[in-house]
């Protein structure tokens, strides 16, 4: 079988990749033809497997969740879809915790050559698509505003301390949306669709009634609040779902805005004509070997 090992060098934590050749051996042990592409530049994963035409049957991503997103982009455009592997090497890997993938190449390989298929939805926002998550509004622009190299060093933390730069920025934004038959006028502080139970590390659905490859998003919108001192305990009010917060399930969400909005896919800018973006959802639509 053809494997393609499709590296991301510049991805995640320093060292997170030492056990590459480990990999490579245990898929050799195990019979795959391995060939190996180390990206060169940004979006270069997306690119490279729009022009390689070799038919693989399983392509393993080594990279954080943007390479991920790149690779899923080029698939769900192609015919032909191999298998998966993923080996989160990036800052947050929330698309990876829907597998209980962790940090353990060795571990991983094992399990991909085990063959156990797993099928995940892809998300589809205007003309591009993600796996696990499309964010705007406060601090959405974090992911990839975020020092490369203070990631590299810092992890999380350089996420929270460009978060923190932002806080003067925070905005209200006005929004009609229409989900599950109805529309909706709001003026809010940010919103996320996101398939799956985790985003920017932490869980939020229950892991036994939310899952990626269920066919729905999970919408998470909440209302802007003009200072956070008018609500002293805004944080726990809105963890706690009580006041601001408004969740839907849906397969299909169209959003327009007044003014521009800073959207996020699977931790990218993405840019949107008009103000306007339409997300739906394909059930199963790619597999991992997990």
């Amino acid at each position: 079988m053809k494997l393609l090992m499709l590296i991301n060098a510049k991805s995640g934590l320093k060292n997170s990749k030492s056990n590459l050749l480990s990999v490579m051996d245990i898929f050799c042990r195990n019979g795959y033809d391995l060939s190996v592409y180390v990206t060169q530049k940004p979006n270069d994963a997306y690119e490279y497997l729009m022009k390689n035409r070799v038919k693989y049957d399983v392509i393993c991503v080594f990279g954080g969740d943007g390479t991920m997103n790149e690779v899923s982009n080029a698939l769900m455009k192609k015919e032909h879809k191999p298998l998966l592997g993923y080996f989160p090497s990036g800052t947050m890997n929330d698309f990876g915790s829907n597998f209980e993938l962790g940090s353990d190449f060795k571990a991983i390989a094992e399990r991909i050559c085990e063959g156990n298929i797993r099928e995940f939805d892809v998300g589809k926002f205007n003309d591009r698509y993600f796996n696990y998550v499309a964010a705007f509004g406060a601090m959405c622009d974090v992911p990839f505003t975020t020092n490369r190299d203070a990631k590299e060093t810092l992890g999380n933390i350089a996420y929270i301390l460009e978060g923190i730069s932002k806080l003067p920025e925070i905005r209200q934004h006005k929004v009609k949306y229409s989900i599950n038959g109805k529309e909706y006028r709001k003026n809010v502080l940010f919103g996320l669709i996101y398939s799956g139970n985790r985003v920017a590390g932490m869980e939020l659905e229950d892991k036994k009634k939310s899952h990626i490859d269920d066919g729905l998003f999970n919408v998470l919108i909440i209302d802007y609040v003009p200072s956070f001192f008018d609500v002293p305990d805004l944080l726990s009010t809105i963890l706690q779902q009580k006041k601001f917060i408004h969740r839907y399930h849906t397969d299909h969400i169209t959003l327009e805005f007044e003014d521009d909005i800073v959207w996020t896919l699977d931790g990218e800018e993405a840019k949107v004509k008009n103000n306007k973006a339409e997300i739906t959802i394909t059930n199963k639509a790619l597999r991992l070997l997990a």
